[in-house]
């Protein structure tokens, strides 16, 4: 890299000071019959009588890759629904409400996809005390 710079500056020296020198006489950069730095180095002369310089070339560094990490879209924890609220219709005690709710559970986790998605669950166990004699919330 320092040598490609240090070749750089001295082009742009050399070709500072063969335009300066070149205006001096008239000739503004132009080529009578020799090898000069102007613009570029000519490689030859052109259609038309003049020389023929080639590009300077350009060192272009592209510009840095920033990749930004997406946020993670995350669907929101699902809230199991409430536990219902089972009230007795015929009068059962509160021993008997526990007693049928286990029973209705253990049944409810014997349905099909009831223990993979909680509203199976919920409405097989619902269902189930209905039959039972309760009304639920």
């Amino acid at each position: 890299m320092t040598n490609r710079r240090t070749v750089v500056i001295l082009a742009v020296a050399a070709a500072a000071l063969a335009a300066t020198s070149a205006q001096a006489h008239g000739r503004h950069g132009r080529v009578w019959g020799g090898v000069s730095i102007g613009i570029g180095v000519p490689f030859h002369y052109g259609p038309y009588g003049g020389p023929w310089y080639a590009p300077v070339p350009v060192y272009a560094v592209p510009p840095p890759v920033v990749y930004v990490e997406p946020p993670e879209q995350s669907a929101p924890p699902a809230k199991a629904p409430p536990e219902p609220i089972f009230y007795p219709r015929n009068g059962q005690s509160a021993s008997q409400l526990e007693a049928d709710r286990q029973a209705c559970n253990r049944w409810a986790t014997t349905q099909p996809s009831a223990m993979a998605d909680a509203g199976v669950f919920h409405r097989a166990t619902q269902a189930c005390m209905d039959a039972q004699g309760y009304t639920s919330r």
